[in-house]
């Protein structure tokens, strides 16, 4: 019982109250997603001031829905991808509570996308899996699957620069939120990929939150 007690009290308070504030609106969650953080914001106004106006994007690890909601609201044309069905029906209600379009679909990164963008945006796990509750005790409650980057925290960071010029239209655009500790290998990894214009974008702290930079090629076959 006790133990049930203190799991109880050390709850995070977005999922005892089901909502979490994000770029000044509320927004439904529970344990199947990651809580949304002021971090995330930065990468949401980086993609709106920088991407071209009303683009095609692809929110990869959708999770909560927060960075494709908010897109949606600036007139992009969004469609948002999680691994995990029971995070794409927490997406899914908050597009509906927010009254914006976002076509949600279930695919393993690029598994199941066949369409290609003028951005791809991703907020991706990135925390070392020995790293996990280590700084912050909330992410202890928040599902692993939102949160584990592997050995290195880079699993998901190769994955995407890798595959994401397949999916990529003429001078499309690849913004990810980082770890601060990541952004030299991040930025290394965007031109090793064929993207140039790489930029980095701190956030309030003065730490490096997100990385982006325009494809290179032509349509990559």
């Amino acid at each position: 019982m006790k133990n049930s007690t203190n799991a109880i009290k050390n709850k995070p308070l977005a999922y005892k109250c089901g909502v979490a504030w994000f770029s000044e609106r509320p927004f439904f969650v529970n344990k199947n997603v990651l809580i949304p953080r002021f971090d995330t914001e930065v990468l949401v106004e980086t993609v709106i001031l920088n991407a071209p106006q009303k683009a095609k994007v692809l929110d990869l690890c959708t999770g909560s829905g927060c960075i494709a909601v908010i897109l949606g609201l600036h007139d992009f044309i969004v469609t948002a991808s999680d691994i995990s069905r029971k995070a794409l029906k927490v997406a899914k209600k908050n597009a509906n509570l927010n009254d914006v379009k976002v076509d949600f679909m279930k695919s393993d990164l690029f598994a199941k996308i066949n369409e290609k963008f003028d951005v791809i945006v991703s907020n991706p796990p990135y925390i070392k899996t020995e790293e996990i509750g280590a700084f912050d005790k909330t992410t202890l409650h928040e599902p692993r699957i939102a949160l584990d980057g592997g050995g290195d925290g880079f699993n998901f960071y190769w994955r995407i620069c890798n595959q994401a010029p397949r999916h990529l239209n003429d001078g499309g655009m690849l913004f990810v939120e980082i770890c601060h500790k990541f952004a030299d290998d991040i930025v290394n990894l965007f031109k090793a990929n064929d993207f140039v214009d790489v930029s980095v974008v701190k956030d309030k702290q003065g730490l490096a939150r997100v990385v982006y930079g325009r494809l290179r090629r032509c349509n990559i076959k």
